[in-house]
Formats: structure tokens, C-alpha cells, sequence
């Protein structure tokens, strides 16, 4: 016998609660935020512009900020 669903398959919330948790404003967390959206939106909030940037920035860094380098798989 199957059970009928009480909520919608998509919902993500136990026992169907879909009460919105309120978040705390961090000025701290307000301020990288605006910074981030400012640099998106100076590369007119393109994806492929954004990581062309950064990787343009991280080739021109005195310090390897990613390692690419390979590694064998762990078993």
C-alpha cells in the first residue's frame, strides 16, 4: 500500500514547515556582499567574464593561490 504525500515532493522542509528562518545582518557580511556584487556587475554580471578576471588575476600573483597539480586517486 503507498502513502499519500502531505506536502509537495519538492518541499525541503521535515513535517512540511515553511516558516523562513530570519538571518542577522553582519555589517561585515553587508560589506563583502556589495563588494562582490559591485565586481560582478563591472563585468556586467557575466560568468564567464568573472572567471576569466580571476583567473587572469591569479596568473599575475606573486603566490600560487590554486594548486592544479594532479593527484593519484585514494582508494
Amino acid at each position: 500500500m503507498s502513502m499519500a504525500r502531505s506536502t509537495p515532493p519538492d518541499d525541503l522542509h521535515p513535517g512540511g514547515d515553511t516558516a523562513v528562518i530570519p538571518t542577522v545582518s553582519d555589517p561585515i557580511v553587508n560589506e563583502v556582499r556589495a563588494i562582490r556584487e559591485a565586481y560582478a556587475e563591472s563585468l556586467g554580471n557575466d560568468p564567464a567574464a568573472i572567471i576569466a578576471d580571476l583567473c587572469s588575476r591569479q596568473a599575475h600573483h606573486p603566490l600560487l593561490l590554486v594548486s592544479v597539480a594532479s593527484r593519484p586517486a585514494q582508494e
